[in-house]
């Protein structure tokens, strides 16, 4: 089983995370949104849906399938899941929630009349 103490040692040490209240439980979010939800029964990881669905069917007793409204989220089994696995997991999750990078402005072409 993985710890919930390595969890939180390993999503902290990823660029931009920042450890947050999400309704009485510790989660990891970037300056886009949070990632990782600790929960009791498991961790809540937030990926890409399509990535979401590939895991249901691959493991569907490692990855428990829930419903919040029409989207289903993603409940982690911690007992059922190896640490290598999990880091790799929550890298994706946390690629995916870095917010994306401002293309940076061409350079003015200088010109050799000044103003005056």
């Amino acid at each position: 089983m993985v710890a919930t103490a390595s969890i939180r040692k390993f999503a902290l040490s990823l660029p931009g995370v920042e450890e947050v209240d999400h309704f009485g439980r510790p989660s990891f979010r970037t300056k886009k949104r949070i990632f990782i939800v600790l929960r009791p029964d498991g961790l809540n990881l937030m990926v890409p849906d399509e990535r979401k669905e590939f895991l249901f069917a691959a493991a569907p007793d490692v990855f428990v399938k829930k419903m919040w409204g029409k989207r289903p989220y993603m409940l982690v089994q911690l007992d059922k899941i190896g640490k290598a696995e999990l880091e790799g997991l929550i890298r994706e999750a946390h690629a995916d929630a870095m917010p994306a990078a401002k293309p940076k402005r061409p350079a003015k072409a200088k010109t050799g009349a000044g103003r005056r």
